[in-house]
């Protein structure tokens, strides 16, 4: 399928990665990790060596200041939300900003748009969310479950940079606009849902789609959209 992304490359999107049209030479490209003798390390090691790494980062992020929202408890509960830690996963998923559920639960995307999402992702791929690595743009509860603040996104950098980084995963499913605009800098959901661009700032894929929240899910042509979007990510299972 040939996309034309925003950098200006003619590409098109396949499972051998995105590749220029008129080269044919791969311009992301993901590789087996390789140890100092070439072969390839255990996927199992290589999963620990990610946890330990997530672990201290979850640390940064429950330590975290920067914002007054940073530190603050919702009902008993720390505002601040890591992530489902999941190392092994290949598609990191990628929303806005936790709510009062994930706050409660510690665990991002437990609420209602999360229950939808998770449905959409039995249906449609016939996996549960224990194959993504789920996070967002903001780590902690807005008051109110407001939209973030250009502040609030730009303290919370340093953590998804790290985080992918991490990962390094092969596909990043944004949900929303925040995310869009965060990972690859792009406005506009509506013109970017369901055509895989690439993130100039991570050189990894990214597939946009709308957030699965109930306003945009009780909107029919929305939540087709995002069913039809979704089948794009079968490509990386």
């Amino acid at each position: 399928m040939d996309r034309n992304l925003t950098s200006g490359v003619r590409v098109k999107e396949g499972r051998l990665g995105v590749v220029d049209t008129l080269s044919e030479q791969p311009i992301v490209t993901q590789e087996a990790p390789l140890g100092s003798s070439g072969a390839t390390i255990d996927s199992e090691d290589v999963s620990l060596t990610k946890l330990a790494q997530l672990r201290d980062l979850e640390k940064q992020c429950f330590a975290c200041r920067k914002c007054a929202i940073g530190g603050c408890l919702t009902g008993s509960n720390l505002s601040n939300v890591f992530s489902n830690m999941c190392p092994k996963a290949r598609i990191m998923v990628v929303g806005q900003n936790p709510g009062a559920k994930e706050v409660e639960l510690r665990r991002p995307f437990v609420g209602p748009s999360g229950a939808f999402f998770d449905k959409c992702i039995k249906d449609v791929l016939g996996i549960d969310r224990s194959r993504l690595y789920i996070s967002n743009i903001v780590r902690c509860y807005t008051p109110g479950n407001r939209a973030p603040k250009v502040a609030e996104t730009s303290n919370c950098r340093d953590i998804l940079d790290q985080e992918i980084e991490i990962l390094k995963p092969e596909l990043v499913v944004t949900l929303g606009g925040y995310a869009l605009k965060q990972v690859t800098g792009l406005n506009r959901i509506s013109q970017h849902h369901g055509e895989i661009v690439v993130s100039p700032r991570y050189s990894v894929k990214v597939l946009p789609l709308y957030h699965p929240s109930p306003i945009n899910m009780n909107n029919t042509q929305h939540s087709e959209n995002f069913r039809s979007d979704l089948e794009l990510v079968r490509d990386f299972l």
